[in-house]
């Protein structure tokens, strides 16, 4: 690793112990802030915890009061200035709101337009790039609105939350008919605060993903990776089969007019956005004649099984990029173990209680796994209430795009997470990730 060009103080928002210690060989001039789910779910180390210059705590990163004590207190402290880092959705919101506070932009909507799907696509397609027409729907009760979006949008179009992630609460429907029952129905997950909603019209075509690293407005990293299926495909629990689930990265040189097509776009979105520095994760579809449509960007890395799969396509860790880059505006160029690399996300077929999950040893002996991660154990409650419902993360090798689809199925035939009907009178908990 290279050494930082001068020394930066930096505002970490939620707890990510690989980050801490990436960014803790490069600044010693470091704050963190954690939600109460970081303190209570992973229990941060003590140890690590005293290496910070300080540690503030919130309920969560929605509390524009407790996050504007913590901006207080780091004015006070002469860290105006200070480079603020979220590397989770559920933080971005919060952090941007810090960096405003903190002096380091002037727009008051910048971060909004990173959460807030509405803004976000009025305007990257100011900047030139092609996104989906869409009406907002602040009010699901609004009857005038819903009538005023079935009119105006061509169907078949998608309802979901302004400020969603995850496909979370995101249903597809195919007439102008159905979408009031559809608005008047629809259930929020818990982790959605907000219940305004952006109707927008459907986008055929393969859904892919781009994850970069940018410094000053150049690319250190740019990555993209294929969805096997499109995410509102996954939300169809009752189709008659259910398809893969994860996604494979697109070597540049069997994909070259794709990737120009991309960085193209991402210039656009760029431009539109403000968008110079640290990282983020932007979604697209491919149409059939090859041209690109804009979906939504965030300004952090993908999360599930995106960050082991990315580790694994570098030869070293995503958070060690992600601290070289916003702090030295570098970082070493990637050096793959196998030309095809990917991840596939294994979940039971049913809900209930988790009878068994794969172990160690067979994933660490099965030919062409990189790498896992396991997060739920036996005894726990399956939900699968949504697509961004984790269980079991598979990262995949290859030396040929042949062998690589062989070992997905494989691996997906091989290893199963097995389920069992919870007793009656049992409630499912909130399973999604933060």
């Amino acid at each position: 690793m290279s050494t930082p060009k001068t020394a930066r103080t930096v505002v970490l928002c939620k707890w990510q112990p690989q980050l801490i210690t990436a960014l803790l060989t490069l600044t010693t001039d470091l704050y963190l802030v954690l939600d109460d789910y970081d303190v209570e779910v992973h229990r941060p180390d003590a140890d690590v915890l005293a290496r910070m210059r300080q540690v503030y705590r919130v309920s969560h990163f929605d509390s524009i009061e407790e996050l504007a004590a913590v901006a207080v207190d780091l004015r006070l402290r002469g860290a105006e200035g200070a480079k603020v880092i979220s590397h989770a959705e559920l933080s971005q919101y919060g952090a941007g709101y810090l960096d405003l506070m903190l002096g380091n932009v002037q727009d008051p909507m910048h971060h909004v337009a990173f959460r807030d799907k509405r803004l976000m696509k009025q305007r990257v397609a100011g900047a030139g790039a092609r996104a989906a027409h869409f009406q907002s729907v602040p009010d699901a009760s609004d009857t005038q609105a819903v009538e005023h979006a079935a009119a105006r949008l061509a169907f078949p179009v998608v309802v979901k939350p302004a400020s969603g992630f995850g496909t979370m609460s995101t249903v597809r429907v195919d007439l102008p008919d159905a979408l009031p029952a559809v608005v008047e129905e629809l259930t929020f997950e818990p982790l959605l605060r907000s219940k305004q909603l952006i109707v927008e019209e459907f986008v055929k075509g393969t859904e892919l993903c781009v994850d970069a690293l940018w410094a000053d407005g150049r690319a250190l990293t740019f990555i993209v990776h294929q969805y096997y299926a499109n995410r509102i495909k996954l939300a169809d629990r009752g189709a008659p089969e259910r398809p893969l689930d994860g996604s494979q990265i697109l070597p540049e040189e069997d994909h070259p007019v794709l990737h120009r097509r991309l960085r193209e776009l991402h210039d656009q979105v760029n431009q539109g956005l403000g968008i110079r520095d640290g990282a983020t994760h932007l979604e697209a579809f491919v149409q059939p004649d090859g041209d690109v449509v804009f979906s939504e960007i965030g300004t952090r890395i993908g999360g599930a099984w995106v960050p082991r799969m990315l580790s694994s396509h570098l030869g070293y860790p995503v958070w060690a990029a992600i601290a070289e880059a916003e702090l030295t505006g570098t970082c070493p160029d990637p050096k793959p173990p196998h030309p095809y690399i990917g991840a596939v996300h294994l979940s039971p077929e049913r809900p209930g209680i988790i009878t068994s999950v794969p172990e160690d040893e067979e994933l660490a002996e099965f030919p062409g796994v990189l790498d896992w991660q396991r997060l739920r154990k036996v005894g726990g409650k399956a939900r699968l209430g949504h697509p961004s419902d984790w269980y079991l993360f598979i990262v995949l090798g290859a030396e040929t795009q042949e062998e690589y689809d062989r070992l997905c199925h494989e691996v997906s035939d091989r290893f199963r997470i097995e389920t069992e009907p919870e007793p009656s009178g049992t409630d499912a908990p909130v399973t999604a990730g933060r």
